[in-house]
């Protein structure tokens, strides 16, 4: 065998999705990624609903706000929104999350979002948004949840995305999402709450620091993976477009008080209701890091005129019924595009680092290749894996450490290279799993490259 280039390097990332490729080549991912998607909506606590309709739409999730809100709706799954401003007393939060986890849980809820965008001053007041106060807070609640319902997906509470104003009454969403992870959130969420808002955008705008738009979500992702969260679900837990008042006849003034930050934003019922269909898509399509997607809203147009709610507040034009109940284009439009649901299963993805060794003759022994994680990157859960090395009768003894591990645990890869010739040999490391009743099996592959002597040591 001839020896390899010593500057070729690999770095393989493996997802039960029926392929093995190296990350980063032009054949990485499959064109569309297995289904992964949540299909969700916000629907209001003061107004009566057909749960018939959610099921027109095509939903499998809906957002709650209410505990009345709850006994209609048995047969979908529900995220259940449990606001919490700054306390100091932590334990108190801590117990308050853990009665009320125990208590939803009893009745249906299979997540919680541990309060609403938190980078705004308006969801936090009196105080200016603080993303370590935050953190302690869902940190809090997190102990609390899991300490009564371990298996209670905890979402944190969805960020908005905006730009940091001069007041500090706003702070820029990937900023406070990295204060969070700085201030040890990344331990405390299940799934990460997002609001990626389409604002006058089509969904398929690139990202930009400075562009609010739908595919924002993707710079929360990458500060993410900055981060070393590379096995949590992104949950989009509101999006959507707002749709032109003047439609309806009625006439909403920037100038008004609350419709104003909001009239750039319009767009008429045809770009809604397509906005609405491609940002399906497009997450489906290229979002596999994204889970259950809720869009806001369905009803909160048809509030009762005695419930506090202006006619141009921006959450009726959002919506998808109009204030007499009948349907806009943009429900008619989603509950007829194709959906392809999750199995709300966890997934299997190993990240490897290079996987690679080069040695020589003078440096027989046992030596490491490598490491790998093996990690969740599907619907909140846990599974346990089987590491096996597949060595071959002629090449090096492979050894792992641990030989079993945990979703998010990391495995490490070492070669005995004693009474090799030099020459490539390639390892294999098998990846074992049950998920959901199936068995899955993954392999990491890795090479040992020993290269001539020259009757020097080298560094070993």
């Amino acid at each position: 065998m001839q020896p390899m280039n010593r500057n070729l390097r690999f770095l393989w990332w493996l997802v039960v999705v029926g392929m093995v490729a190296p990350w980063g080549s032009a054949h990485a991912q499959p064109n569309i990624p297995a289904p992964h998607l949540g299909y969700g909506i916000h629907l209001d606590p003061n107004v009566p609903v057909d749960p018939a309709l959610v099921d027109v739409l095509g939903m499998d999730w809906v957002k709650l706000y209410a505990d009345g809100q709850i006994p209609q709706f048995p047969n979908k799954r529900i995220l259940f929104r449990e606001d919490m401003r700054w306390r100091e007393d932590l334990g108190s939060v801590e117990q308050h999350f853990a009665s009320r986890a125990a208590q939803l849980w009893s009745q249906g809820v299979d997540a919680i979002e541990v309060h609403n965008e938190p980078n705004l001053w308006i969801e936090w007041e009196p105080r200016l948004p603080n993303a370590r106060e935050y953190t302690q807070i869902l940190c809090a609640a997190y102990r609390g949840i899991k300490s009564t319902v371990p298996n209670m997906i905890v979402v944190s509470g969805g960020l908005a995305p905006t730009v940091t104003t001069p007041d500090l009454r706003a702070i820029t969403d990937v900023d406070f999402a990295r204060d969070m992870l700085a201030a040890g959130a990344g331990n405390c969420f299940d799934a990460f709450g997002y609001h990626p808002y389409g604002f006058n955008a089509p969904p398929e705008a690139a990202p930009s620091i400075g562009v609010l738009n739908f595919r924002r979500a993707e710079l929360i992702h990458a500060t993410l993976q900055e981060a070393g969260i590379f096995g949590k679900q992104i949950w989009l837990t509101e999006f959507g477009w707002l749709r032109d008042p003047a439609e309806d006849g009625v006439a909403c003034s920037d100038a008004d008080p609350e419709f104003a930050g909001f009239g750039w934003m319009r767009v008429d019922s045809n770009t809604q209701a397509d906005f609405l269909v491609r940002a399906f898509g497009y997450a489906d399509r290229n979002w596999e890091w994204a889970g259950p997607m809720f869009l806001w809203n369905l009803n909160f147009s048809m509030r009762a005129d005695d419930i506090s709610l202006a006619a141009c507040s921006h959450q009726r034009w959002f919506g998808l019924l109009r204030r007499d109940g009948s349907a806009t284009l943009a429900l008619e439009r989603v509950a007829a595009m194709p959906k392809r649901y999750a199995q709300y299963l966890p997934t299997l993805t190993i990240y490897a680092d290079e996987m690679t060794l080069e040695t020589t003759p003078f440096c027989a022994g046992r030596q490491q290749v490598g490491s790998f994680q093996v990690a969740n990157t599907g619907y909140p859960g846990s599974f346990s894996a089987q590491i096996q090395p597949a060595s071959a009768p002629f090449g090096p003894r492979v050894e792992v450490t641990p030989a079993q591990v945990q979703s998010g645990g990391a495995v490490a890869v070492f070669v005995d290279t004693s009474g090799l010739e030099s020459g490539l040999y390639l390892l294999y490391i098998n990846v074992r799993a049950s998920i959901g009743g199936q068995d899955t099996l993954q392999n990491v592959r890795g090479f040992v490259i020993i290269q001539d002597g020259d009757g020097n040591t080298g560094n070993c």
